[in-house]
């Protein structure tokens, strides 16, 4: 049986293979120079890019990770960060980010290091008002956050989601199965299938 560190671990790789899937589904569709360019392409309905999405969520990931790993991080500020990078506008730059990620996330799942990640006490600050600046600090832990960082990037997918079928001319047939989905949802969905096929 999986302990809650290899769970918080996989549930994040999980919504980093989504990631990567999609770039696939992108390249495959229409190439790898007009992908490029479909990466950092507006959506008019939701007003930003794949790009976008997808760094702002491995952000969240990178950050809960770091805490994870060093007991003396005390704080995660997920409103203070760096917009505009190479992984927001550049496709390889965005895969060799997410790989990387994923690399860290499978040796935290194989380690031994579960103990002081599940009671690292840590604050979690955001900014709550789109009208102020300040940031407000809630108490949490490394593991909380891990299982944060997933839940929001699910959230950020079903986003992506909609850009990929509006702007970039896929079919969901072309996204990886429960691709933005919630795992609640998914769960759900096929609770559903099996009551109706009995």
């Amino acid at each position: 049986m999986r302990s809650l560190l290899q769970s918080l671990c996989r549930s994040n790789q999980g919504l980093l293979a989504q990631k990567l899937g999609l770039m696939d589904a992108v390249v495959a569709k229409h190439g790898q120079t007009k992908a490029e360019d479909m990466y950092h392409q507006v959506c008019p309905i939701v007003q930003a890019t794949v790009g976008q999405h997808i760094r702002h969520s491995v952000d969240h990931i990178e950050r809960a990770i770091l805490a994870a790993q060093d007991p003396e991080i005390r704080k995660i500020r997920y409103d203070v960060r760096k917009r505009g990078g190479e992984d927001e506008h550049n496709l390889d730059a965005a895969r060799a980010r997410v790989e990387h990620v994923r690399d860290i996330l499978d040796r935290m799942a194989n380690s031994n290091a579960h103990l002081p990640v599940m009671s690292h006490n840590i604050e979690a600050c955001f900014m709550l008002s789109g009208t102020s600046p300040i940031e407000f600090a809630l108490p949490s832990t490394a593991a909380r956050e891990l299982g944060f960082a997933a839940h929001h990037g699910i959230h950020h997918m079903a986003m992506v989601k909609i850009i990929a079928l509006q702007t970039l001319g896929l079919d969901s047939n072309d996204l990886p199965a429960d691709f933005g989905k919630a795992p609640s949802t998914s769960n759900f969905d096929r609770q559903q299938q099996r009551a109706q096929s009995s």
